[in-house]
């Protein structure tokens, strides 16, 4: 008796063994991003939902915005013998030579949201969002949506950083077509804090700047306007408040009535994007060498139906099979 229990136990341990929770993982990815706050928690979970539908083991890096600290996270993934690495890189200068490493190294890499400067180095895919684009967007939506004179407060990221000097550069291209939008200040920079942005926001206007639109490159630096605003009395009628995101906190504040118009872009639906791509790649199925994930303009009207979500769940992954295909968004697609 106590032999078949043995036996039974064994035979119901291999059983578990073989069932998918204990099966090795297919691939091993290596993923190197700034930092878990905000943005890059969407983009690590939206990551890692894509990761596990394909039982693919993820590996996180940070680089802090730091070239020494890309550098070494780089170097630990090639040292484990990851399969493939995906990098947030610090400066398109910084991709390069995290390319450079990667390709000696024979271990394929994808760069997401910074660009590649020109050098030896190549990844063998590039998914970003078109920054330029997306203010672009911005400008011509403002112009498109509101009448008059516009006098803009523009409160940016890190300065120096590939998405703001490609979305400053847009902007500014696309203001110089425009006739009507000017920028009140130059840019300011908000360092994508909420507590950096207040101050700034309320020196701002304690300095008699006449301005009509003040605009966030993300919800952090949105709640920070509109909490300087309020703090400083002013009228909220007099200002069109726009954020560069579309996260939680900018959902909130459209619920509020604190938010006038949403560019929206999703770091979870992004990253299911970038690890979906890797694993075509290591699949040997269609993949994107170049493309740009998804963008749309919301306002306070339309933001319920078009504002792409940041938390992601599996109905997304037919949208996501589409666009790593074709590189088209049809959010049609998405399950129920």
């Amino acid at each position: 008796m106590k032999k078949r229990v043995f036996a039974l136990a064994v035979l119901l341990l291999f059983a578990l063994l073989a069932s998918p929770a204990f099966a090795a993982p297919k691939y091993v990815v290596g993923v190197v991003i700034p930092y878990e706050i905000g943005w890059f928690t969407a983009f690590h979970n939206g990551f890692q939902l894509a990761a596990d539908r394909h039982n693919v083991k993820l590996v996180f890096q940070y680089n802090n915005y730091k070239a020494d600290d890309e550098l070494k996270a780089v170097q630990n993934l090639i040292t484990m013998g990851v399969d493939a690495i995906n990098v947030t890189s610090v400066s398109p200068a910084a991709a390069e030579y995290s390319c450079r490493l990667a390709n000696e190294a024979r271990i394929p890499i994808q760069i997401t949201e910074s660009g590649i400067a020109e050098g030896k180095g190549k990844p063998f895919a590039d998914v970003d969002f078109n920054w330029f684009e997306i203010y672009r967007t911005v400008a011509r939506g403002l112009r498109k949506d509101l009448k008059g004179d516009l006098s803009v407060v523009w409160v940016q990221g890190f300065a120096g950083t590939p998405p703001v000097m490609q979305g400053i550069e847009g902007f500014k291209d696309e203001i110089n077509k425009i006739k009507g939008i000017k920028l009140a200040t130059d840019v300011q920079y908000g360092n994508y804090a909420t507590e950096v942005t207040l101050p700034l926001m309320k020196s701002i206007i304690q300095s008699g700047v006449k301005f009509n639109v003040a605009i966030g490159a993300c919800q952090e630096i949105t709640e920070g306007i509109i909490q300087a605003i309020k703090e400083e009395r002013v009228d909220r009628k007099s200002v069109t408040i726009v954020t560069v995101n579309g996260g939680p906190m900018d959902v909130e504040n459209f619920k509020d009535g604190d938010l006038d118009f949403a560019l929206s872009l999703s770091p979870g639906l992004h990253g299911m994007i970038c690890a979906s791509n890797i694993i075509a790649y290591l699949d040997k199925k269609p993949y994107q060498t170049k493309s740009y994930s998804p963008i749309v303009w919301t306002s306070r009207k339309d933001w319920q139906q078009k504002l792409i979500p940041w938390g992601m769940d599996p109905s997304w992954f037919p949208v996501v099979d589409e666009f790593v295909k074709t590189g088209k968004y049809k959010p049609e697609l998405k399950g129920k």
